[in-house]
């Protein structure tokens, strides 16, 4: 790819999260980074696409509805500030699991042509839950 093809972080975003949405793993795996790396609250969570695509397979797994609304993004060239809210319902086979109601903020970095880093803050025992069953998944 040429530079003319470079897109802001925000714009990859917003396709990553359209595909998020979609439950397209393909799709969010394409504009993610072979090493992508993601902390949640400071805490590394996501060191590769293939981690990336494991946990989006889990949410989707434990919340049939998933989705992701984003409420506002600044967009600043190869960094943007995405505000968001993440919301589901459990499914009726998996027992125990809160309803995922979730809002938060990321920091996310690309290198013009795919996300390279994600940073999100959020205070959710209800994502911590899905965290955690996608680590223990793999």
């Amino acid at each position: 790819m040429n530079n003319s093809q470079r897109r802001s972080a925000a714009q990859i975003y917003r396709d990553y999260n359209a595909a998020e949405n979609r439950h397209d793993l393909p799709g969010t795996t394409a504009l993610v980074a072979i090493d992508l790396y993601v902390e949640v609250n400071g805490v590394p969570q996501v060191s590769s696409g293939a981690d990336d695509e494991a946990a989006m397979a889990i949410l989707y797994e434990i919340y049939p509805d998933y989705r992701r609304e984003v409420k506002r993004i600044i967009d600043s060239g190869d960094e943007a500030a995405v505000i968001w809210k993440m919301l589901g319902t459990p499914s009726s086979t998996v027992e125990g699991v809160l309803p995922l109601n979730v809002e938060g903020v990321s920091i996310v970095t690309s290198d013009g042509f795919v996300l390279t880093k994600a940073s999100l803050y959020a205070d959710s025992s209800a994502l911590d839950q899905a965290l955690d069953r996608a680590r223990e998944a793999k």
